[in-house]
């Protein structure tokens, strides 16, 4: 289980797939302040919804090979976005413990945070979220 985190396949599948959620996440949210003049947090939240549902259906179906469109469900994207949440918790608190505990540019403490919080995701992720069965 634990050598699934160092298959670099699996990781660069993982992150490839990520990043098509993040695009997904990024484009509707500006789609929906900037052409339909919702408000940030709505248009950010509904973003969010949408990049965690293509992340959950594009690791399903991509990156790991003992799942496919078949696993898809509920129960499992119920599971995928605690994961999302728990990564997002890990990203807050590294933000909050490097901007109180250094001097250092929030750039980089942002780079440092979403660092953690992806790495928190893959583990999370491949570990318990779409685990291979026993």
């Amino acid at each position: 289980m634990a050598s699934d985190l160092r298959d670099k396949r699996l990781f660069l599948r993982f992150l490839s797939i990520s990043v098509l959620g993040t695009i997904a996440d990024y484009l509707l949210a500006l789609l929906l302040a900037e052409a339909f003049s919702f408000a940030y947090v709505t248009a950010s939240t509904c973003g969010f919804i949408l990049g965690s549902i293509v992340n959950y259906c594009g690791h399903s179906v991509f990156s790991y090979e003992h799942t496919s469109r078949k696993t898809i469900s509920l129960r499992g994207y119920g599971k995928y976005l605690l994961a999302v949440l728990s990564s997002l918790l890990v990203r807050l608190i590294a933000v909050a413990m490097l901007d109180y505990l250094t001097a250092l540019p929030f750039w980089f403490i942002l780079l440092v945070a979403i660092g953690a919080s992806f790495v928190t995701s893959y583990v999370i992720s491949t570990l318990w979220v779409f685990r291979k069965p026993d």
